[in-house]
């Protein structure tokens, strides 16, 4: 099972639980006590260190940054108690994370949409941290690498240079993973 079982597993027990009340979990096309399923929060930010290079012919910038997710899955939740008051321990995400056959745990394939190269090999593996309510903090170093429309290059050299980014994941809707920022 993947997290976003157990998100909707709760949203079916809100929804059964609240049934002659309006829910925000209710389908607004049903009168009956199916539930509008939503995917699993994943807060993604991305932290600047520097601009490495910017390629105005081949339209890629290279940028240093840090990539960071979080995350709750239910599946990884423990009473601290029963475990000498243990609250964080970390999991090591290998061959670039999303389910790799290095990684401990499930991580969620978010990508670069419009990349010169893949976050998979451009960031470095790194652990994350899980404290016993589920929540998951991971945070890499890495390239970002992506290729870009560049919109502004007619004031050179005062040109004001944009680049959109798309992030997402590749297998998975909104359905199963929602990026927050």
């Amino acid at each position: 099972a993947y997290p976003w079982h157990y998100l909707w597993a709760s949203q079916n027990t809100n929804s059964n639980n609240n049934s002659t009340t309006s829910s925000p979990t209710s389908s607004p096309e049903s009168s009956s006590s199916s539930s509008f399923k939503t995917g699993v929060p994943i807060e993604f930010s991305i932290n600047f260190h520097r601009v490495f290079s910017v390629d105005i012919i081949n339209p890629v910038i290279d940028m240093i940054v840090w990539l960071r997710m979080e995350w709750v899955d239910p599946r990884l939740t423990w009473d601290p108690e029963e475990f000498g008051n243990l609250t964080k321990i970390w999991f090591w995400i290998g061959e670039g994370g999303s389910g790799g056959e290095v990684s401990e745990i499930w991580t969620p394939d978010i990508e670069l949409w419009n990349l010169d190269e893949g976050l998979r090999t451009s960031f470095d593996d790194a652990y994350a941290i899980v404290s016993n309510d589920g929540s998951i903090y991971w945070s890499r170093p890495g390239h970002l690498r992506p290729a870009c429309k560049f919109y502004g290059l007619d004031s050179f050299p005062f040109d004001r240079l944009t680049c959109t980014m798309e992030f997402g994941s590749w297998a998975y809707s909104g359905k199963y993973m929602r990026p927050v920022p």
